[in-house]
């Protein structure tokens, strides 16, 4: 009995130095970046899924341990981008307990939530208002906020069919792309044809494998330009078969609702899951 006591002890003590080096009771302070609450406002319930990051810093002289995330609805799903680059696994309504990791004094790191406006069905549209919590050492429990009002296709086209900017198309497709292929870039050409002169704050996009950029900043009417669209087909692991990635256009003063374009891609996966350049975080 004293041997198997013995082997017991060594083998527990040798599990919890592979899952984690730090004990768990060692807690630093997470300090949010950014506002803890956010609206997408309107969107279109065939719009496909919206995304919104939040940055956090461990703001103290110990180590945190982050020990995963729990969302309040089967609709959303949340991860977590270490200060390496590597992900989480995703984490939904079932908290992952067997999941922990050590961030230092100073290092920052990002939540990124993701809503699928479509995942209870065609005909749940309305107003959302999702939670997602973020556990971590000492008990201490970060609360994150997220809503949306959620409206039929139709609707949704007839409300906002008349912006200022007028896109010569609203939606390009890559077609099948290769992983090795670099970086995908595509020139959506349009008009604006405001009464008012206006300035573009931002063109954010539905992922990070996305990225934006305008020819240029102010615009008054019969001003013409061009929102230059790149997409990394080798960042991270995408949908399988095809899939799409949004892009808006921010303004000041805010238009009722942003100007929104689309693309497309289907993946070719020539290198191999290894090679993406954020990894899944395993440890």
């Amino acid at each position: 009995m004293k041997k198997l006591i013995f082997l017991f002890a060594i083998s527990t003590a040798i599990f919890a130095g592979c899952t984690s080096a730090t004990p768990l009771e060692v807690s630093g302070t997470i300090l949010p970046l950014d506002n803890l609450t956010y609206s997408w406002e309107d969107i279109n319930i065939k719009g496909g899924d919206v995304e919104k990051g939040f940055h956090f810093r461990n703001d103290s002289e110990e180590p945190l341990i982050l020990q995963g995330a729990q969302t309040s609805c089967m609709c959303t799903t949340a991860y977590i981008e270490l200060p390496n680059g590597e992900i989480s696994p995703t984490f939904g309504m079932h908290k992952n307990a067997d999941w922990n990791t050590t961030i230092q004094p100073g290092e920052e790191f990002e939540v990124e939530i993701i809503f699928d406006p479509i995942a209870h069905g065609p005909k749940a549209t309305g107003p959302v208002d999702r939670r997602v919590s973020l556990f971590s050492s000492g008990d201490k429990t970060i609360e994150i906020s997220v809503t949306a009002n959620v409206l039929a296709e139709e609707e949704y086209l007839e409300k906002y069919k008349d912006s200022p900017f007028s896109f010569e198309e609203m939606e390009h497709d890559f077609g099948v792309v290769k992983q090795s292929s670099g970086i995908n870039s595509y020139d959506f050409e349009f008009a604006y044809l405001g009464k008012d002169p206006i300035t573009v704050t931002a063109t954010p996009t539905s992922c990070a494998c996305t990225e934006a950029e305008i020819s240029q900043k102010n615009f008054k009417k019969g001003d013409t330009g061009i929102l230059t669209v790149h997409f990394d087909p080798n960042l991270h692991e995408e949908p399988e078969g095809k899939f799409f990635k949004t892009i808006s256009i921010l303004t000041d003063p805010a238009l009722e609702k942003q100007p929104e374009v689309k693309i497309w891609a289907e993946m070719n996966l020539d290198l191999g899951e290894e090679a993406y350049k954020q990894k899944q975080h395993t440890e």
